[in-house]
């Protein structure tokens, strides 16, 4: 009589491997692992080793028993990468990284790319490296569907904002990490972070309406603990000063590589690429993995980041006569501020999962964040009014953000019959709260051609004399969704899903009630490498209550942004080519219109506001040749308002054409292997200033190039920022002028 064994493979990051090797030494007994990781081995009792195999990784073998009519559960059988190929995975293994796009954040399912209908894109850090990116910023510059990144102002924070599929929002980047809610207007430094997910359209029925908007949202995935010795360190220097040393180590705590440890810290100090300016920030971010047995994993990590940074931005008057930026003749070599005159940040940040398997086909999560970030926010904002002429004024904003976030998810793998489902059964309570305190000091008028250098102990004498506001928005929102992926066939994939939330505004003391369909249909055409897919999303956007001529303030309905989708995802050549193409119409309805009556000081509302983004969006990866990586993307969109007070305009920030770059060669044998170069750039068309459309931003394309060298125990690299020393604007209401020519070293060592 025989006895059973089974288990599932993965490595240390928690991912499942697929095809990985079981087999009993000394038989010709043995099984793979299936999707999940899974594998099932029936044989006679008695005692054997198993090993566990799989390419790249170390093999692990173990004495297993097997008992007559038993089955035994061996839980999870951890891989680690082999040290005999780390470098050529470090060094060799990038398109795979840039080509991988399973997530298990953009479904809060294990889902691959291919059945999956909605769109997204992975970033991987392995990108990172390659173009020496240090800033948030320029990462998404070079994002595929990602446009106008840019810092701005919000009660009391720094962001950075983008725009997608034509919405822009400075939630875009700071505002989820690892799938939760953290604190909005809140700037980050890249060193921690294993990719950057971009996660296109209206998201609501999994990630709620409070950080996120119409166009989509980025995920920052942080690196995670793993089962052995490493680490790196890094030194890049250049052009305005720049220095930076970040840190990478990883170690298990005790002997059996169950209590993991990694750290990633980095430093940063930068002066402007103008005559005046500085950049200072720390960060610190400690992660631990506890693998308290085959069932349950507990994840926990910390997260400190310090900032100090100059906040200028300029605005233009449509009373002004300008029509272009261009108009300007602005000096990019002046930023009339001084290096005194800074915004400050201290953000913390905590993140806690617990998974535990309950049986075979479900898994239980628990997640946490929190996040608080405190503010001394101080803005120069230059006001141009005139042709020639700036208006200064400095703005004090000390503020406090803190998010809380509790989720509790259900995951299930079960067939129903034949039909195969993954289900998603959770729940969420977002609380959110920011007080902040405001008060404005104006300065006389100057020339553009003149100099303006703001004097912060006259600012600091004013403060205690000036006029202030306080503002405090306080909301809870409590949310059950759930959302199933059914297999009817091995090539026919539906995803259905659906959203109750119950929002609260504790401050204003009006709640909403707003549901959230998701509905989508994957057909792959060639199994595993076509696929045709659509959906239909929805996000909504909570109202609060307003002044209406008839009935006097009474609330109204959650605003809807839902869109409509359908395209192909290709994956060819055993990872080589990938590539998304996608046509979407996103139909905003229920936006407040505000109105004047003649004689009337009141501000009346109605809600008639619709707006209208459709556009085409494709992004291509390909590994032509071993050593060449091709990164590129383009979107296309037509955005306008199509009723209410701005029908027929255009939207601030929004370009109808962006589009991204990426591509490298590196030499894989020979004396010189190792030695590489990339090139490559976006470009973005004009977009507007403002709502009414009349101040015109020109578009701008951009160039960088890189040489490096790189091996298993080190990397170094040159990097050539705006190779073409474009000035140019990025904006979003402000404007701010982008960092001209400069140049990077950059040395990390591996150990």
């Amino acid at each position: 009589m025989n006895g059973k064994i089974r288990g599932s493979v993965k490595t240390v990051n928690g991912e499942s491997l697929e095809y990985a090797t079981a087999s009993l030494k000394g038989t010709n007994i043995g099984s793979t692992t299936n999707e999940k990781g899974e594998f099932v081995i029936e044989a006679p009792a008695g005692t054997y080793t198993l090993s566990v195999s799989y390419t790249g990784y170390q093999p692990r073998e173990q004495e297993i028993t097997i008992n007559n009519g038993e089955t035994t559960d061996l839980g999870t059988i951890i891989l680690e990468v082999s040290n005999e190929v780390l470098g050529e995975i470090t060094v060799d293994g990038l398109i795979s990284k840039f080509s991988k796009k399973q997530s298990e954040s953009v479904a809060r399912l294990p889902i691959k790319n291919m059945e999956n209908p909605q769109v997204y894109t992975v970033v991987p850090k392995e990108l990172l490296t390659e173009q020496v990116s240090f800033d948030l910023q320029s990462v998404l510059a070079t994002s595929p569907g990602v446009g106008n990144p840019s810092v701005g102002p919000g009660s009391g924070g720094v962001g950075l904002g983008i725009n997608m599929r034509g919405f822009s929002s400075l939630n875009g980047i700071g505002a989820i990490r690892n799938g939760m809610a953290t604190n909005f207007v809140t700037l980050s430094d890249p060193a921690n972070l294993e990719s950057l997910e971009v996660i296109k359209g209206p998201s609501s029925t999994l990630f709620g309406t409070t950080l996120v908007t119409y166009g989509g949202l980025i995920n920052r995935v942080t690196k995670k603990a793993f089962a052995r010795e490493a680490g790196e360190a890094g030194f890049t220097t250049g052009s305005n000063g720049l220095g930076r040393i970040t840190l990478d180590y990883n170690n298990p705590l005790n002997a059996d590589k169950t209590f993991l440890f990694r750290v990633n810290s980095a430093i940063h100090r930068e002066k402007s690429f103008q005559d005046f300016g500085i950049n200072r920030t720390f960060m610190v971010a400690p992660t631990f993995t506890y693998l308290v047995n085959g069932r349950l994993t507990l994840d926990l990590d910390f997260e400190y980041f310090q900032s100090e940074r100059n906040a200028t931005f300029t605005r233009v008057g449509t009373q002004s006569g300008i029509t272009s930026m261009s108009d300007l003749n602005w000096d990019f070599e002046k930023s009339y501020t001084s290096n005194e005159f800074v915004s400050e940040s201290q953000a913390f940040t905590v993140y806690a999962r617990a998974v535990y398997k309950i049986s075979e086909q479900w898994n239980s999560q628990t997640l946490y964040s929190y996040a608080n970030t405190e503010n001394n926010g101080n803005y120069l904002f230059l006001q141009v009014n005139k042709a020639d002429t700036i208006t200064p004024f400095m703005m004090n904003l000390p503020s406090t953000f803190t998010t809380n976030q509790i989720q509790k998810n259900f995951i299930g793998d079960f067939k129903l019959g034949s039909i195969r489902n993954r289900l998603v059964i959770g729940g969420d309570y977002t609380e959110l709260v920011n007080t902040n305190s405001r008060t404005t000091i104006y300065y006389p008028d100057f020339a553009i051609s003149g100099t303006f250098k703001p004097n912060v102990y006259a600012f600091e004498q004013s403060l205690a004399t000036a006029k202030w506001s306080h503002a405090l928005r306080h909301e809870k929102t409590v949310s059950v969704y759930a959302s199933d992926v059914i297999n009817f066939t091995d090539r026919l994939v539906v995803m259905a899903g659906l959203r109750l939330d119950r929002f609260n505004d504790v401050e204003n003391d009006y709640k909403q009630t707003a549901l959230s369909p998701k509905l989508g249909v994957v057909y792959q055409l060639v199994k595993n490498k076509v696929s045709a897919f659509g959906n239909f999303m929805d996000g909504f956007k909570n109202v609060a209550p307003a002044l209406t001529e008839d009935d006097g303030t009474k609330a109204f309905k959650p605003e809807h942004g839902t869109q409509l989708e359908g395209g192909l995802k290709i994956e060819l050549f055993e990872g080589k080519l990938s590539s998304t193409l996608s046509y979407y119409n996103i139909e905003v309805k229920n936006r407040l219109t505000p109105y004047t009556i003649t004689g009337d000081n009141n501000t009346y509302y109605l809600q008639d506001g619709t707006q209208e983004s459709k556009g085409f969006e494709i992004d291509l990866i390909s590994n032509p040749v071993k050593g060449m990586h091709f990164i590129m993307g383009y979107g296309y969109n037509d955005n306008k308002y199509t009723k209410g007070q701005y029908e027929g305009k255009v939207p601030y920030g929004v370009s109808k054409h962006i589009a991204n770059l990426w591509m490298s060669h590196k030499l894989t044998h020979g004396e010189l292997s190792g030695l590489g170069a990339g090139v490559g750039g976006n470009y973005a068309s004009d977009h507007f200033l403002e709502a009414t459309n009349t101040i015109k931003v020109p578009g701008y394309t951009r160039f960088d190039a890189t040489v490096f060298y790189d091996q298993p125990k080190y990397r170094i690299g040159l990097k050539i920022n705006n190779l073409t020393d474009e000035e140019y604007w990025a904006s979003s209401f402000n404007a701010t002028p982008q960092a001209t020519r400069s140049f990077l070293v950059n040395i990390l060592y591996r150990f």
